[in-house]
């Protein structure tokens, strides 16, 4: 049984060992035939190393990357060789001597040939591992790196956005945008510098230019990319390649950049997914027109604007490389640069061109540059801009804003009036349609860079270059410009009258217009003076006799006197701000007039004395005088049917009859869209609006002409006072410049039931801007409209007795306040809080979570002269006002915080975070404790920016804070809170006592500019004492580094600007202006004799107190 058993597995057992046994006897029988194979593989090795090394060697000469694969095999043969070799060595003591007889090692001979026959196995696995084809592949094309922007502040923090914009996960594709000339291929290569390697894996760059071949970007691409596309001209299997390159490693960061982009392309057809993109592939488009960007699906377009003037003039002097040694040369050279208007290809070309140059040569390129075009190169970009433009009204548009005086701002209403006389719009047929495609126009120039934002609101402006560029086009046509803004008194001089088709003059002194000039083609005419007060104009009665041509005429901010006789074609006549000693018959002969305008002009009492002018073709009839005939006679405006927009001007003080025919009349325009008026008689309002409030599109009415809020109490601090009227005035109904408005709404001092007015409900409900003075209203404020503030953007509201803004304990409409970004409180006495009760949340369904429903777009908040509120509004509020970028509280005596917190006592909190506000403002806030006070915390020294986080705030003002004694603190303030902190001004801030101290000094590290004025217990203005030193980190070692300006005055108690500095700290290094006032300065410089010597040095330098 038992043999049946074992048999089969003593049998198998047997055969093994008989087999191991017999191995083990060949490796010492077969010995030298082991180590001879071994060496034949060894050579058949060297062989294939020695091929492979060749193909290696071919590769990298024509600059191909070697494949991993093959580097690690050769390394593998070079150990494995190394390795045979010490067995093939090795060899030669495989014998011994045995009474003087050679016998061999049986020992050694086995091991080697064990060795010998392990090499060999591993030789032929090695070499059939070598069939990797080609041994390389191409290198991916690299673009130099580009330096220059070291110094340049506004290109570093360009070049930030853009990088930013690029780590958001959220986008996918960056516009870069701005004029010809102004560095944005430089930017995009900057960028491309600092991110390959980094933020991403691979870079590729491409110019696709104005005239797009597929072809030449798709090969672009794939050298950048390393990739072979061996299809030559299909280009949807090319695009395909690119895509599969593109997405075949989901991890791989790529940034695809597409430079000089002047139409919309489809990605899809260069190769880049559209859809299902990676999301570490990003697209980085530049091109001069925004809206191109645009559509091809840029989520965040960042502008690359000019160069200001130090930035400009250390490229050119760096350019140019003229030394500071030479003072006469440095300043031409200023006024070289300058000319060249902070365009760094301008700057680039003409300062390459003065390379070497002498004083002479400086002074005649100066010359040249003040009397003639910039350099061709700058032109001819911009003139490819100029040619690209969608339509000729589009240029046409561009050419009369070059009619403007250079930096001045160009309101789009004038813009308007003007395009409308000259009819520029052909397939215009109302003035609302007009005005809508001047503006259409103007964005799409704005958008290509032509056109730049002016100063205010609906207005802008042209850089110098292209209005050069513009005069120099419009020279070449067949209706030139004449354009001078320096004339004194006398008409210019010159030949070619009738080829003019616009004039634009600017004298200096009294006007003296010629007679019988004859400009048969002559268009537009805008005659001004150069400085307040108005210029006197004398204009001969045939002054106009050989212009029948002229559209628009503008005489606006002169004095004129004499009648004369006006063209019969004129279509657009502004008169605006000026002293008009005329009558109306004036205007008798102007049969197709559709513009007239007396903005904020004088006229004579007489005015309408002659007998009625017919002005049947009016669209727009603008009387807002600041002085003149006051109302209109009866039955003016009867015969004006086609008339538009009316602007009233003030009609305080009129008759009962008087008011009677206006509304009349202005219910008789049925054509009318637009009103502006302001009158002291609300019940005059509320019957005027009765006859037309719904059919207006746009609205401008007002209770009170001056209607300036009165304040209680004036600041002492001059600064924030004109700050604080500043503020309020943006929030106001503006009159005291030409603008185009859309609904707005100002009742001051009216009695609750004049809102139950249907016309005055109809206006409150559809305003956009509305300021409202209510006296005796008790309901929250939100219930002055009956179904909530809706469309409302700008709402300010004074002397209303409600304790709340909103009261959400009750049920509220919805959508009220969605649109709102500007809210102003003030005088409202009774006013508790912004809001009680928790507020509605809105479901997105497309993010899936739940949103704030109000307050979500309020980008400023004044809050004035409310005794009562003591918490503005609470932490789930404030989280809502992710938009809010200025807040400014003044005069509000019993408020302690902005922000009251939610969480329960001893529970940890989280800094609260607000991402856009740039201006804090706090003045006369007696009680207040902090932005955001601790309940746990007892007793008044919280510091004033506690558990908040200000990413992005620049200014910060604060005065007459009588409770704060500490402004930062490390521990309560976020690292990066302050992070961009530029401008401090503390006033009458009685119980501070330092700015900062310790470690907090570091929350100030790009503060430039600093003022404490009469702050009593201050006694030092940084405290280092405690500061947590690293000197093995240079940037630790550097602290306020970027102040530029310190201002102390009448800080009695202060004996040091800083105390306790650490030894190897250095501050103050860009400290150019110490300006120190006041009953202290003995003090000070008392305590400059105490500190260390090198403290006193650079202080006794800045101060000039020794």
């Amino acid at each position: 049984m038992a043999e049946s058993i074992f048999g089969p597995f003593v049998e198998k057992l047997a055969d093994c060992t008989i087999a191991a046994i017999s191995r083990q006897f060949k490796y010492m029988f077969c010995y030298n035939k082991n180590v001879q194979n071994l060496r034949s593989k060894v050579q058949d090795l060297e062989n294939k190393r020695n091929d492979a090394q060749s193909l290696v060697v071919g590769a990298k000469r024509n600059a191909f990357v070697i494949k991993s694969e093959v580097k690690a095999w050769l390394k593998k043969v070079d150990d494995l060789k190394k390795e045979a070799d010490e067995v093939l060595n090795s060899t030669t003591n495989s014998e011994m001597r045995c009474l003087y007889l050679r016998c061999p090692n049986l020992k050694t001979r086995y091991l080697l040939s064990r060795n010998a026959t392990k090499k060999i196995t591993a030789i032929v696995k090695l070499q059939e591992e070598c069939k990797f084809g080609e041994v390389g592949v191409r290198a991916p094309l690299e673009l130099p790196s580009f330096h220059g922007f070291e110094a340049l502040k506004t290109r570093i923090s360009t070049k930030e956005d853009i990088i930013k914009a690029l780590e958001d996960k959220d986008i996918s594709i960056v516009g870069i945008c701005g004029l010809p000339g102004v560095g944005k291929t430089t930017m995009a290569k900057e960028v491309m510098t600092q991110v390959k390697g980094g933020l991403f894996d691979e870079v590729a760059m491409v110019v696709v230019s104005k005239d797009v071949d597929i072809i030449r970007i798709q090969d672009k691409l794939a050298d950048m990319l390393g990739l072979k596309i061996d299809e030559k001209t299909n280009e949807i299997a090319r695009a395909a390649r690119l895509t599969e390159r593109l997405t075949q490693d989901n991890k791989k960061r790529i940034l695809v950049i597409l430079d000089d982009v002047w139409t919309d392309i489809n990605l899809e057809t260069l190769g880049i997914p559209s859809l299902n993109r990676p999301e570490g592939l990003k697209i980085l488009l530049t091109s001069r027109f925004e809206y191109v960007c645009k559509g091809m699906g840029a989520q965040r377009n960042i502008e690359v604007g000019v160069l200001p003037r130090e930035e400009a003039f250390a490229l050119f002097q760096e350019i140019s490389t003229i030394s500071n040694g030479d003072t006469q040369l440095m300043a031409i050279a200023k006024q070289v640069a300058e000319e060249c208007k902070g365009l760094p290809l301008a700057l680039e070309v003409v300062g390459k061109t003065l390379i070497n140059s002498k004083l002479h040569e400086w002074r005649n390129a100066l010359n040249q540059l003040q009397n003639s075009q910039q350099d061709d190169r700058v032109y001819s970009s911009i003139e490819l801009s100029y040619n690209n433009l969608r339509s000729e009204e589009h240029r046409s548009l561009l050419l009369l804003c070059s009619l403007f005086p250079e930096d001045e701002s160009i309101p789009i209403e004038s813009l308007v009036r003007y395009a409308r006389g000259l009819e520029l719009f052909k397939y215009t047929e109302t003035l609302l349609q007009t005005r809508d495609w001047t503006r259409t126009v103007s964005d799409n120039l704005k958008s290509c860079h032509l056109l730049l934002s002016g100063y205010r609101e609906d207005e802008v402006k042209l850089h110098d270059v292209i209005i050069d560029f513009c005069l120099s086009i419009a020279c070449k046509g067949t209706h030139r410009y004449m354009v001078k803004h320096d004339i004194r008194t006398d008409w210019p001089e010159h030949d070619n009258h009738e080829s003019y088709g616009a004039i634009s003059l600017t004298f200096q002194e009294r006007i003296l217009l010629p007679s019988r000039l004859q400009y048969e083609n002559l268009k537009f005419l805008w005659v001004k003076p150069s400085f307040w007060p108005r210029n006197t104009i004398d204009i001969p009665e045939e002054f106009f006799d050989y212009m029948q041509e002229l559209r628009v005429i503008d005489f606006s901010r002169n004095q004129i006197r004499s009648q004369i006789r006006l063209p019969p074609g004129l279509r657009t006549l502004c008169l605006n701000d000026c002293t008009l000693e005329i009558r109306m018959s004036f205007f008798g002969s102007l049969k197709k007039l559709e513009i007239l305008s007396f903005y904020c002009s004088s006229l004579s009492f007489d005015f309408f004395r002659d007998e009625m002018v017919e002005l049947s073709n009016l669209r727009l009839l603008d009387l807002r005088f600041v002085k003149g005939p006051c109302p209109l006679p009866p039955g003016f405006l009867f015969c004006m049917k086609k008339l538009e927009e009316l602007y009233l001007g003030n009609y305080n003080n009129i008759s009962y009859e008087e008011k009677e025919h206006i509304i009349q009349e202005v219910s008789s325009l049925k054509a009318l869209n637009t009103l502006q008026i302001d009158t002291d008689d609300t019940r005059f309002l509320t019957q005027l609006f009765q006859g037309c409030s719904e059919k207006l599109e746009k609205f401008q009415i007002t209770n009170s002409y001056i209607g300036v809020p009165v304040f209680t109490h004036i600041p002492r601090d001059l600064d924030i006072f004109e700050l604080l009227m500043e503020q309020l005035e943006r929030f106001r109904i503006i009159r005291d410049h030409l603008r185009h408005f859309r609904r707005e709404l100002e009742l001051l001092y009216i009695d609750p039931y004049m809102l139950l007015e249907p016309g005055i409900k109809s206006f409150m409900r559809r305003s956009d801007k509305l300021f409202l003075s209510v006296k005796g209203w008790n309901n929250p404020a939100i219930e002055l409209v009956e179904d909530g503030f809706i469309d409302v953007k700008s709402l300010s509201l004074s002397h209303l007795d409600s304790e709340y803004l909103i009261d959400a304990t009750g049920s509220i409409p919805s959508g009220i306040l969605d649109n709102l970004e500007f809210l102003v409180l003030s005088s409202m006495h009774c006013l508790k809080a912004i809001h009680k009760g928790n507020l509605p949340r809105m479901e997105n369904v497309a993010r899936g979570v739940s949103e704030p429903a109000l307050f979500r777009n309020l980008k400023e908040i004044v809050l004035c002269e409310c005794a009562k509120i003591k918490r503005m509004f609470s932490e789930s509020v404030a989280k809502c006002m992710v938009n809010l970028q200025e807040l400014l509280i003044m005069s509000c005596q019993s408020l302690e915080e902005v922000v009251s917190m939610d969480t329960q006592e001893n529970e940890i909190t989280e800094p609260l975070l607000f991402p856009k506000l740039k201006k804090f403002v706090l003045y006369n806030l007696m009680s207040f404790l902090s932005f955001r006070s601790q309940p746990n915390v007892v007793g008044l020294h919280q510091t004033l920016l506690n558990q908040v986080e200000l990413p992005v705030m620049e200014d910060l003002k604060i005065a007459g804070l009588g409770c704060i004694e500490k402004l930062l603190s490390m521990e309560e303030t976020s690292f990066g809170s302050l992070n961009r902190l530029r401008r401090m001004r503390v006033n009458h801030c009685d119980n501070l006592v330092n700015i900062a101290e310790s470690n907090s000094i570091r929350l100030l590290r790009n503060l430039e500019n600093l003022t404490v004025h009469s702050c009593r217990a201050i006694n030092v203005i940084f405290d280092f004492e405690g500061l947590n030193v690293n000197k093995d980190n240079e940037e630790e070692m550097s602290i306020l580094s970027q102040l530029q300006r310190l201002f102390l005055a009448r800080n009695d108690y202060l004996v040091h600007i800083t105390k306790m500095v650490p030894n190897g700290i250095h501050v103050f290094q860009n400290l150019n202006r110490l300006d120190v006032a006041y009953f202290f300065a003995m003090k000070l410089k008392k305590s400059l004799e105490e500190k260390k010597e090198e403290e006193e040095e650079w202080l006794a330098k800045l101060c000039s107190l020794n």
